[in-house]
Order: C-alpha cells, then structure tokens, then sequence
C-alpha cells in the first residue's frame, strides 16, 4: 500500500506542474497584446509551458505521459511491486487529481472576476477542449494527441539520454514548445484546462479518453523505434 500512496502522491506533484505550465500559457495569452510584432502570446505561451515537464523530470514526479513509453520494456511487467497496468493507473489517477485540482482553484478564481482577461482567455481555452462529435472534431484529435505523445516521449528521451544540464533543458523545451505551437493535445493538460471552465461534457470527456489512448500510442510507438538501442 505504501508503494501505491508513493506512485500516486507523485502523480499528484506531476499533475500539479503540468498545471503550472498551462497557468503560465494562460497568462501570456491574456496579458500579451496579440498585436505584438516580436513576441506573439501563442509563443511566449509555449516557450514557458515546458516549465511543467522540467519539473516532472528534475524532481522524478510520475507523468502518464512520459511514463507509458517506456512502461513495458520490462518484460516481468513489474514496477516497485505493482503490476505495470496498476502502476500506470495510480500515475494517471494521481495526474489527474493533481490537474483538476489546480483547475478548480482557477475556476474559483475566474468567479470572482468574470470579465478580466485572464478569466476571458481561461475560458476560451477551456471551450476549445470541448471536442465536436464529427470527422472535424474526432480526427484532429487523434493525429493530435498521437504527435503529442510522441513528442513528450522524445522530451523525456533526451533528458534521461543527455548527460548534461544545459542539454537536458533544451531536449525538453524544443519538443514541448513544438506541440504546443502545433496546437497538439496533451491529455493531463487538457485535464487542467476542462476543469479551469468547468466544461465537464460527454464532448470533453470523451476527447480526454482519445487524448488519454492518442497519447499512449504516440508514445509508444515511438518506442519500437528506440528500444533496441
């Protein structure tokens, strides 16, 4: 029981940073003038958004994203005692709660003052989560999440690869910025920005569950192409 409190107490902190990316992303797209010539908010966003993953990656927090590619190399299908299917479940649970719960606070504070920037900008973002039930909305989606789970994959890869600092932070923040400005889907993201609006649909959800399966199989496949290294 101690090793699940610890796989998800450190899926709440993963969630948590995440969440800290995605408040970041928020706020330049609320506080920088679009008409910028220098520094669009879409770029400042994502240039800052990967703060979320150097965290999960520096202090060892348990990602969902970053953990499922290289899950199952072990063939025991054993991690710290658990089953790898248990042992991925308290990581995507303890994400979870970790985002939602940082989403809410937003939420609670967007209340306050609905009419402000930051609220407008955090509901749009919110909104845009709410995928449509056609070819338009459900397609995107995949392609989206199975590039982004590729490219978190590729992040984690280079920063356990890289022996130093300095190349560990770029292996991260170029991948990362990348999806972000691509407009790809991240599923513990996604899990902040759905309850920063409270935008709790059959829409939303199911689009976190293809986000959640995008995610996996991006990362995974990826992985055939490394394993054997």
């Amino acid at each position: 029981m101690k090793r699940r409190l610890n796989v998800f107490l450190y899926g709440i902190f993963a969630g948590t940073a995440i969440a800290l990316g995605g408040i970041l992303f928020i706020l330049c797209n609320a506080y920088i003038p679009s008409e910028n010539n220098y520094f669009s908010p879409t770029l400042a966003g994502a240039l800052l958004f990967p703060v979320g993953l150097l965290l999960v990656c520096f202090f060892k927090f348990n990602l969902f994203t970053g953990k499922i590619g290289m899950a199952f190399r072990n063939k025991k299908l054993d991690k710290k005692g658990l089953n790898v299917w248990e042992w991925l479940a308290w990581i995507l649970f303890g994400n979870t709660i970790g985002a939602m719960a940082i989403g809410f606070i937003i939420y609670a504070f967007t209340l306050i003052n609905k009419e402000s920037a930051f609220s407008t900008t955090v509901y749009s973002i919110a909104n845009s989560r709410n995928m449509s039930f056609d070819f338009a909305g459900i397609f995107p989606m995949i392609y989206r999440s199975i590039l982004c789970g590729a490219l978190v994959y590729i992040a984690v890869y280079f920063f356990n690869k890289l022996d130093n600092t300095f190349g560990k932070v770029v292996g991260i923040i170029v991948p990362i910025s990348f999806f972000v400005v691509c407009g790809f889907q991240h599923c513990i993201a996604n899990m902040f920005y759905i309850a920063t609006g409270c935008v709790f649909t059959i829409n939303s959800l199911v689009g976190l569950l293809i986000c959640i399966l995008g995610n996996s199989i991006g990362a995974l496949l990826l992985d055939l192409f490394v394993k054997y290294e």
